[in-house]
This record gives structure tokens, sequence and C-alpha cells, in this order.
């Protein structure tokens, strides 16, 4: 299942970069959605559950962007 994800072909501030994004890890993601269903795992299942982890992530990350510069350096120098 390992599937390489290739790095940024546009800087940061590009509006296109989220697209750039999305299809660097098109094939790692359908790998992984494969790799789940030939386990056994059902269409919905494995959906929901990527879903869900990607949510939590998505808060996580949100939290440390949201946090105090004090914090965030505290949470870096670990």
């Amino acid at each position: 299942m390992s599937q390489t994800v290739e790095p940024p072909i546009l800087p940061e501030d590009c509006p296109d970069r989220e697209v750039n994004c999305e299809v660097a890890l098109e094939a790692a993601f359908a790998a992984l959605v494969a790799a789940s269903e030939a386990q056994g795992w059902t269409p919905t299942e494995t959906a929901r559950t990527l879903q869900k982890i990607a949510t939590i992530h998505a808060q996580r990350v949100e939290a440390v962007v949201a946090a105090p510069p004090e914090i965030t350096s505290k949470r870096k120098k670990r």
C-alpha cells in the first residue's frame, strides 16, 4: 500500500495549492481505501472512519493555529 505523496509544486500563497495537495494525496488515499476494503472493512465503514480521523486531525491543526504563540512554541520544544 505504500504510495508516495508528491511534494508541493506551488508556493504557499498560491490559490491553487489546495488543489495541488489533493492531487498529490489522491493515489495514497485510494491505496489506503483499497487496503482497508481488502481487509474486510465495508466502503461505508472505511469512509466514515477516514472522515472521522480527518476531522480530528483538522481540529488539532486548527487548535494549534489558534493557540497563543507562547503555547505553540512550548509544543515545538518538546
